[in-house]
């Protein structure tokens, strides 16, 4: 039936890469936790992986409901706050950067 052909193709898209939801985070080591530089590239860092997260959850809301991608995005998005809470721990000025970087 052709109903069945358009789950069947829906299911089968390709997954997403798991390389993508990789994360490589380290706390700033004590030397540089007073280092503006540092804190600007954590910035820039959680900017990006914020920007491959919305990629992510964009692609898996033009997919099935059934594809499993977007458990992996659910695990991407919990590295990312965990990157955020780093930078809030190591830079109290910075307030509310997870709810501006996490897409709706």
């Amino acid at each position: 039936s052709e109903g069945k052909a358009v789950l069947t193709e829906a299911v089968s898209l390709n997954p997403i890469d798991p390389t993508l939801l990789q994360v490589d985070v380290a706390p700033l080591v004590p030397k540089l936790r007073k280092n503006k530089t540092a804190h600007t590239d954590y910035i820039r860092h959680t900017q990006e992986e914020a920007a491959t997260l919305r990629e992510i959850v964009k692609s898996e809301r033009l997919l099935s409901p059934l594809n499993t991608s977007l458990a992996y995005a659910c695990k991407y998005t919990r590295r990312i706050q965990e990157l955020l809470m780093i930078l809030q721990e190591t830079c109290p000025s910075i307030t509310d950067l997870g709810t501006k970087l996490v897409p709706e």
